[in-house]
């Protein structure tokens, strides 16, 4: 089947494809806008990058290694538990938090016409789950060597519940970008909840350890479910709550992104006027 070069839907897609074209070639170069300005502000450079959260996330878990120096649920070494849960909720934190400052921080790109808000946003995501995912290997890596062990019962289910939390990180990034744009009051509520966020996150502890009656509330949060999920999926013996579920996790991932997509889309003209 041949298309007219003279038909509509020829010219739609020659239009499409000269879209797609742009916003891949803006993209790449926000990426590598990112990761020049990342590597001016660190010592070593581009292995700066990864040394710094490699460093701090080390710290954290050598502390708290020593805290709780046992296995968890399933036999499911402490290592690997404090790593799941430092690494995803950096990973949000990192994507979604950080995107508060967003149109600040790129302001000035802005005076491009092919430079939208909500591409910083894309190419923060994709920056940030290309280090974390790094240093989750590394971590993992290390682990498995200075423990002499090497388990993972569910690859697929690791990468799924990462890619999860990553869909959902950006969702609420895009959120937080225009409620922060719009209302200034909000960023300081964000801040405020960070903390009691990331002790209800699961980071240091299992879902199975907190009491029934408040197990349901802490389970909505979509950063739990995917540390849990990765934990089983380290080892299938690791107890996983009835009230996670990887459908879930999904779904709200999808749904976030759909309703933040459509508040930007809503939005999007005083972003760049405003």
């Amino acid at each position: 089947m041949t298309l007219n070069k003279n038909s509509y839907f020829y010219r739609y897609l020659l239009r499409v494809k000269s879209g797609l074209k742009i916003q891949i070639n803006v993209i790449r170069s926000l990426i590598y806008r990112e990761f020049i300005t990342r590597a001016s502000l660190v010592k070593f450079g581009y292995f700066g990058i990864l040394i710094e959260p490699l460093g701090i996330m080390s710290i954290f878990l050598a502390i708290f290694t020593l805290i709780r120096r046992r296995n968890v649920g399933g036999n499911l070494d402490v290592l690997i538990f404090l790593i799941s849960g430092i690494v995803i909720y950096t990973l949000f934190n990192a994507i979604a938090i950080r995107s508060m400052n967003s149109m600040d921080a790129n302001k000035s790109l802005f005076f491009y016409r092919q430079i939208q808000p909500i591409d910083t946003i894309f190419s923060r995501t994709i920056v940030e789950v290309f280090i974390y995912t790094l240093v989750f290997i590394i971590l993992v890596s290390l682990a498995f060597i200075f423990k002499e062990i090497f388990s993972i019962s569910d690859f697929s289910l690791i990468v799924i519940s990462f890619i999860s939390l990553s869909i959902y990180s950006m969702g609420i990034g895009i959120f937080l970008m225009i409620a922060t744009f719009r209302y200034e009051w909000v960023k300081s509520v964000v801040q405020f909840l960070q903390r009691p966020l990331w002790f209800l996150s699961g980071v240091f502890f299992s879902l199975n350890d907190i009491p029934q009656t408040i197990r349901p509330y802490i389970s909505w949060n979509p950063i739990i479910q995917s540390i849990e999920l990765t934990r089983h999926a380290f080892s299938n013996s690791y107890p996983l709550n009835d009230a996670v579920s990887l459908p879930y996790l999904i779904k709200v991932s999808l749904g976030v992104l759909t309703i933040s997509l459509w508040l930007y889309n809503k939005n999007s003209r005083i972003l760049k006027t405003k």
